[in-house]
């Protein structure tokens, strides 16, 4: 199995000298016994840009998965990936960034809307009703845009703003659990008819959550929409985190019907058996 999202010391969400090495993620995952992880390190466009995140040190990314590429040859399968944030909100740079290394996978998020950096680092407590229910809205509508632009090869985590609600102590909304259909309609035609791979992102299930992103209603509503496209991912920050509620996230997966997930080399989508 493949775990298509993860994160190493360099990205700029994780404190300095708390993060994992991509030796030790190798490491991990081969304890573990997937078959392949992919380093999609944070690259929130326009919070780099904008001084608000470290850059991203690219160069050392590459040479430490060269190495390590050597170093587990016919052990593990190592992916040189990154994760895209807010990629229209400066589409030329994202563009160029894409360009300028070979990348296996490159996953799509929406961590922030215009007018706040993260979801994570804003006051939702201190907001009006009306104003975090239109920044929900506002969620909705740049992740669309996003899949619009569709340089990319996974949609992450598309309930990912219902984490901090819920860390703000906002539980009424968004009504994940009652109005899913209603909320993601739209992001899931839209990824359909790109061809983009949808996450199950597990990182929910070892937080508030308690689900994954997104959760079984919503992976049951795409694939009764006619989706078939997903992939599997822990999101860890973490080496011991790696691959983490995979069995449990499966089985949910294969009780909807799903029978196999994506893979990537070289930005070119195969299937393997689930």
């Amino acid at each position: 199995m493949f775990d298509n999202h993860s994160h190493t010391q360099y990205s700029g969400d994780i404190p300095m000298g708390q993060g994992n090495s991509v030796r030790e993620l190798c490491i991990a995952a081969i304890e573990k016994g997937l078959d392949g992880i992919a380093i999609t390190d944070h690259f929130d466009i326009d919070g780099i840009f904008d001084g608000y995140f470290p850059p991203l040190d690219h160069k050392s990314i590459a040479s430490d998965i060269a190495s390590a590429r050597e170093e587990f040859n016919g052990k593990l399968k190592l992916l040189h990936g990154i994760e895209l944030g807010q990629a229209t909100h400066m589409p030329d740079e994202s563009t160029a960034q894409l360009n300028s290394q070979p990348y296996d996978i490159v996953l799509g998020s929406v961590h922030a809307v215009r007018g706040i950096i993260d979801f994570a680092d804003t006051d939702i407590a201190g907001m009006s009703k009306n104003e975090y229910v239109r920044l929900w809205e506002q969620y909705i509508e740049e992740m669309l845009n996003t899949i619009e632009w569709g340089n990319f090869d996974v949609l992450t985590h598309i309930t990912y703003p219902k984490r901090y609600y819920l860390a703000n102590g906002i539980t009424d909304f968004p009504d994940i659990k009652c109005k899913s259909r209603e909320y993601f309609e739209p992001i899931l035609k839209a990824v359909i008819n790109k061809g983009i791979t949808l996450e199950c992102n597990t990182s929910g299930l070892r937080q508030q959550m308690g689900e994954c992103l997104p959760n079984e209603d919503i992976l049951r509503f795409y694939y009764e929409l006619g989706g078939r496209d997903v992939t599997i991912g822990s999101d860890a920050h973490k080496a011991i985190h790696l691959g983490a509620n995979f069995a449990e996230a499966t089985e949910m997966l294969r009780s909807i019907g799903f029978d196999k997930l994506a893979k990537f080399e070289s930005r070119k989508k195969d299937f393997y058996n689930l």
